[in-house]
């Protein structure tokens, strides 16, 4: 049985291009068309990361690892990526992450005005189990805080090993996502001061050796 697998996509363009009616937009809207022609994606997000707006990050549902490993080898997909080369200021990364489904009638994180976007890297011994219940504890905890703004949160494991300097030169490491909707950049720094971010953080950054955290207006591409 195949099994539902996401991918997320970071372009990394050469800063100052136009990103909105230039050479590279066209690019982007070019893949996107092609993504959603094919055969196996269930969803297509994509937005700038606010912080890097040069970064252009999408996120693709597959039915599966196969169908994902199939759209690369569409004819078109080589000279698009030869046309990309010319407009990125370094190489794609692109990571599969096993994420939860989102229930019908469920509120998506990737649907809110502004998502967060977190990346944890654990060490290679990381037990899996144990932080998605660390995890687990996080959403609860902070779901139940009253007058909470986040209005959903999802995470899952990479099926891929990843490295980072803080786990050491050259150590294959395991790499957690996750995805927390938010009405506003503002809603969510200000959570961070409140007395409550303090006692929840520790579920998510339990063992992590290094968390990166930015944001994301996703437009959904149907």
């Amino acid at each position: 049985m195949s099994q539902h697998v996401t991918e997320i996509v970071y372009i990394p363009f050469k800063v100052g291009l136009d990103l909105e009616s230039g050479d590279a937009a066209k690019l982007l809207d070019e893949v996107l068309s092609l993504l959603a022609k094919h055969k196996g994606t269930t969803s297509i997000n994509w937005g700038r990361q606010i912080e890097t707006p040069n970064v252009v990050q999408m996120v693709i549902g597959w039915n599966s690892v196969d169908d994902h490993k199939a759209f690369e080898q569409i004819p078109e997909f080589e000279p698009f990526i030869q046309n990309l080369s010319k407009c990125i200021a370094a190489p794609l990364t692109i990571i599969l992450v096993k994420l939860p489904s989102i229930e019908p009638g469920a509120n998506n994180p990737l649907l809110a005005p502004v998502t967060e976007c977190i990346n944890a890297f654990f060490p290679p011994e990381q037990s899996e189990s144990e932080y998605a219940s660390s995890f687990q504890r996080f959403r609860d905890e902070a779901l139940e805080i009253p007058d909470m703004k986040a209005t959903a949160l999802i995470g899952g494991w990479s099926i891929e090993t990843h490295q980072h300097e803080n786990l050491g030169e050259g150590v294959d490491g395991k790499l957690f996502t996750a995805f927390v909707g938010w009405p506003s950049v503002e809603a969510h720094l200000n959570f961070r001061k409140t007395e409550a971010f303090p006692k929840i953080t520790g579920h998510l950054r339990a063992g992590a050796k290094a968390v990166k955290v930015w944001h994301v207006a996703f437009k959904q591409y149907k």
